[in-house]
């Protein structure tokens, strides 16, 4: 199976929509995922990313340190970072390990993107 991460550019900024084979994130299948994306915060220009997660079911502590890690070198450029449609159990573990104090959490494209853009 090939892994893959679709990027979008939408409104000025990048979105990274995590593919159907990333619908369960645990560590052995994340790695082809993080280094496009720890790739894309480092060279998006503007540095504006969103990370749509509406295909994935599941995901563990090893692709939430990869959403850190995209976070601080987009906001070591200037830059920001929103997750959106993150449902389920997904949703749970960002609440609970409260990210929204370091990134947005949106319930949908649009929204993260107006998020991104600093229109509320």
């Amino acid at each position: 199976m090939t892994s893959k991460v679709e990027f979008l550019a939408e409104d000025g900024m990048q979105v990274a929509v995590l593919g159907q084979e990333y619908d369960n994130l645990d560590a052995p299948a994340i790695e082809t995922a993080a280094k496009q994306l720890l790739e894309l915060a480092q060279s998006a220009d503007p540095p504006l990313v969103v990370v749509d997660m509406q295909n994935t079911k599941f995901f563990g502590s090893a692709f939430l340190g990869v959403l850190f890690r995209m976070w601080r070198r987009l906001t070591t450029r200037g830059g920001r970072m929103v997750t959106c449609n993150a449902s389920g159990i997904c949703a749970q573990v960002l609440d609970v390990t409260q990210v929204e104090k370091l990134w947005p959490l949106c319930a949908s494209r649009d929204a993260a993107i107006r998020s991104v853009k600093g229109q509320t």
